[in-house]
């Protein structure tokens, strides 16, 4: 069965063709808040476009996500630092956020400190809901947004580098959306394997 976000790839694909920057940045932003599309329907299709239309940058591409990213989990921050824990106790639902991801996002507070937001924003799972616990932890704000930041490029830098490169197979990943971050870990995993077995045998050879 096909999954539901091929579909949904298709539409934004094309709604950015038409819009440009300006939808790459806004889904991005709206994704930081309340993340009703995930990014990995949002980068990978824009990193795709970058590759096969002019009007489109690699490297914009990414830094305009990245900034929506930021704007939107601002967003969250300050919901969480102005509303606290029982606003998202009963209103989470409403942004795909349980009391079970608070908890979970606090742990890694206590583990990695503040740095737990960059940690947080380059991985997946705890990315789409990291930034409400640090609002509630009143974390200092300059701190958020740089961490925010570093974060967001490294894992849009992983998603529209992957829809470059794929080309139109990216849709056909889409397919299977539901194992998309394991794919994801495992073609970074495989190009960073292959990147030191590729240093190994320069180095031998020199």
């Amino acid at each position: 069965m096909p999954s539901i976000f091929l579909p949904l790839a298709y539409w934004f694909t094309d709604l950015i063709h038409t819009i440009g920057y300006p939808g790459i940045f806004f889904a991005m932003l709206v994704e930081g808040v309340i993340t009703p599309i995930p990014s990995e329907v949002i980068m990978p299709f824009a990193g795709y476009l970058s590759a096969t239309s002019p009007d489109f940058n690699i490297v914009l591409v990414i830094l305009v996500g990245s900034l929506g990213a930021v704007i939107g989990s601002t967003g969250a921050y300050f919901i969480g630092y102005s509303l606290g824990r029982p606003f998202i106790r009963r209103y989470g639902k409403w942004f795909r956020l349980k009391e079970e991801h608070i908890e979970k996002a606090e742990v890694w507070f206590k583990k990695y400190g503040d740095v737990a937001i960059f940690v947080g924003h380059s991985v997946p799972g705890i990315r789409s809901f990291i930034s409400f616990p640090a609002g509630i932890g009143k974390m200092r704000l300059r701190n958020f947004m740089i961490f925010t930041f570093a974060g967001a490029m490294i894992w849009n830098t992983v998603l529209a580098l992957l829809g470059f490169f794929l080309g139109q197979e990216v849709f056909a990943l889409a397919e299977t959306f539901e194992y998309f971050d394991i794919a994801v870990i495992l073609i970074v995993l495989v190009a960073f394997i292959s990147y030191i077995l590729w240093r190994r045998k320069k180095r031998q050879a020199e």
